[in-house]
């Protein structure tokens, strides 16, 4: 009892030790002096530098800091929202980029497709030209059936219609021309046409071809022509003649040579027969062409009887249609126009000269069947039909509806006074004989010679002098 009377006054001792240490107001007044002095010190103990540091810290994050945060965060949210809400967008835009790309190889394989169809369609036919308005149509050949056929003077008036019949009948067509008288718009038809190639070329110098026909048509045929020119038209029938020859041998080509119902001269037997030896002036105004196409047809016959060339030769009279230079001074193109334009309509002489006149379509088919044919003698291809000069110059008035006069004028140097062909030997031998009317030929001559004249407005007859072609 006593010890634990004197432990519990120990307890109370040190409670009331400990008191007085822990709450300082307890004490006496002298104690309370010195605590009010020990504040500050408590106080900056508290706020020490970290404590400082990391309420700087917190004021900055939370006003600076932090808004950032949010302000970027919410941007980011924001653009994620765009990037899911453009996507589909995107997506369309691709879907129609590929829809277009589609459509525009569809509309460029379209565009290709016609162009070969195109290409194919031209392939088959021609163009139509002012000189060539109807469409004429090429059949496909087979190589084995598909000639390569050479045309000398194949821009010219005869040489342009042979070359529509030798494309319509589709073959490979090589035209030779220097365009002295012929035209590119005589085979302008042709330009696109794989069958179809024009070489501008004299045939005075040699050529290198690979052909398996040859139709040698080069050589200007009005007299005022090639009367411009004589020994530039004694070499054409001449030494183009004779490079003609040479290519025909080397491969083996048959050829074919236009001469003239010229190398019968004035002749003295009427209707001239093949067996006419003629009648010419070996040094007058027309001997250049008369003479140079009697030496081609010796030199055609050297070549056959030396070195076996299959040859064939046809004597060409008076033929017209259109496409007939308007300046080549012929009797035919001379009257039409001059008809057509009010002017006299100009004979030489009386008048009383005769002349047959054959349309282009049935030399053509002369020519043709000449060189499809096994006879090679000289054949004449003609119309036997006769007119004087001045009943021809009537019947051009008839038919163009024209008040112009005839002006009758002095007679020229070596024209023949007679001229009609026998043409016996052509329709014995080649089952040929012209086919066209004079008046039907002529009405379709007249036709385009209107046209042409439409085109030009104006067009001067050429006289009986040497003149050059103005094309």
């Amino acid at each position: 009892m006593g010890e634990a009377n004197q432990l519990k006054q120990r307890g109370i001792k040190g409670l009331d030790a400990k008191s007085s240490k822990s709450h300082p107001d307890v004490v006496s007044t002298p104690d309370i002096d010195k605590a009010s002095k020990t504040k500050p010190a408590r106080f900056l103990s508290f706020v020490s530098t970290p404590k400082i540091a990391i309420l700087i810290f917190g004021v900055f994050f939370g006003n600076m800091i932090l808004p950032i945060i949010v302000v970027e965060t919410s941007n980011f949210m924001s653009n994620s929202d765009m990037s899911s809400a453009e996507q589909p967008s995107e997506s369309s835009t691709k879907r129609s980029l590929r829809i277009l790309a589609e459509e525009e190889s569809i509309n460029v394989n379209n565009r290709m497709k016609h162009l070969i169809e195109d290409k194919m369609l031209l392939s088959t036919q021609s163009l139509p030209t002012d000189r060539a308005p109807l469409v004429m149509e090429t059949p496909r050949l087979s190589d084995h059936r598909r000639k390569k056929i050479l045309v000398t003077g194949g821009a010219g008036f005869v040489g342009s219609h042979l070359v529509d019949k030798l494309m319509m009948e589709g073959h490979e067509v090589t035209v030779v021309d220097n365009l002295f008288t012929g035209q590119k718009k005589n085979v302008a038809h042709w330009f696109h046409h794989p069958n179809f190639n024009l070489v501008v070329h004299d045939v005075t110098e040699p050529i290198h071809l690979e052909v398996d026909e040859i139709y040698h048509l080069a050589c200007p045929a009005s007299p005022p022509h090639y009367q411009f020119n004589p020994v530039k038209t004694i070499k054409t029938s001449t030494m183009g003649t004779l490079n003609m020859l040479g290519l025909a041998k080397r491969v083996k080509a048959k050829i074919l040579l236009t001469s003239t119902s010229e190398i019968y001269g004035d002749p003295q037997v009427h209707p001239q027969s093949e067996d006419y030896w003629g009648n010419v002036n070996p040094i007058g105004p027309r001997s250049c062409y008369d003479e140079g196409k009697r030496v081609a047809e010796t030199m055609m016959y050297s070549y056959k009887n030396q070195n076996n060339v299959p040859i064939r030769i046809a004597r060409i009279f008076n033929t017209f249609g259109p496409r007939m230079h308007p300046n080549d001074g012929r009797v035919v193109s001379n009257f039409i126009i001059q008809a057509l334009q009010g002017k006299p309509l100009t004979v030489y002489g009386e008048g009383e000269q005769t002349r047959s006149f054959q349309y282009v379509s049935d030399l053509v088919d002369g020519l043709h069947a000449l060189m499809n044919h096994d006879y090679d003698g000289p054949v004449n291809l003609g119309n036997p039909d006769e007119f004087t000069m001045k009943e021809f110059a009537e019947y051009i008035k008839k038919l163009t509806k024209s008040d112009s006069i005839i002006q009758f004028l002095d007679k020229t140097q070596d024209d023949p006074s007679k001229r009609r062909p026998d043409i016996s030997l052509a329709k014995r031998v080649l089952g040929w004989s012209p086919k066209v009317p004079v008046e039907e030929g002529l009405t379709k001559t007249i036709e385009y010679f209107q046209s042409v004249l439409d085109e030009a407005g104006e067009i001067i007859p050429t006289g009986p002098g040497a003149s050059k072609p103005q094309n």
